[in-house]
């Protein structure tokens, strides 16, 4: 199984899934940004996301499903707004048996705006983040009534434990 953290930047993907990997037994982590790195060094990125090469969709679905291939589960945080790029990539691991669910984490827009401007570690990315905020959470509000496999956890106000309990306790319950 993988569990897709989706969200605005700034919403707490990385931080929820260390959680959520502590919570799930046995769960990994796999961070596509990874692929995106290895990308970035072989070939231009002309709009400069590495989500817009069909090779980062592509090796994103491999690495993905070779790190699913046992029975521990996978917690990838990675925004992915784009409906037809989250239909390749997550359908893509889908196809080949994966279960995915997707869960999007939601954070008011002044909260994400102070995570992004308190975040020391990608200060060089401020900018950047800030002129997706918008885009984000228009594209993120009401995904799960819109896809499938699709949850939605507000991760305001509440400690990164908290949501991660709450993400084991949705995934065990019986779809």
């Amino acid at each position: 199984m993988i569990v897709w953290l989706n969200g605005a930047f700034g919403a707490g993907k990385t931080t929820v899934s260390a959680e959520l990997c502590r919570a799930l037994p046995g769960a990994r982590r796999f961070d596509p940004e990874w692929v995106g790195a290895v990308l970035r060094r072989i070939r231009p990125v002309p709009t400069g996301d590495y989500q817009d090469l069909a090779a980062w969709r592509r090796w994103t679905v491999r690495v993905a499903w070779l790190a699913a291939r046992g029975s521990a589960p996978v917690v990838v945080p990675m925004t992915l707004l784009r409906p037809d790029y989250r239909a390749e990539v997550l359908g893509g691991l889908r196809d080949r048996g994966v279960p995915v669910w997707q869960v999007v984490l939601r954070v008011p827009e002044p909260v994400l705006r102070d995570r992004i401007d308190g975040d020391r570690v990608e200060a060089a990315a401020h900018g950047w983040r800030h002129r997706h905020v918008a885009r984000a959470l228009a594209e993120l509000s009401g995904l799960a009534d819109r896809e499938p496999h699709t949850l939605e956890i507000d991760n305001h106000g509440r400690t990164p434990a908290e949501v991660a309990a709450e993400i084991v306790a949705l995934l065990a319950r019986p779809a």
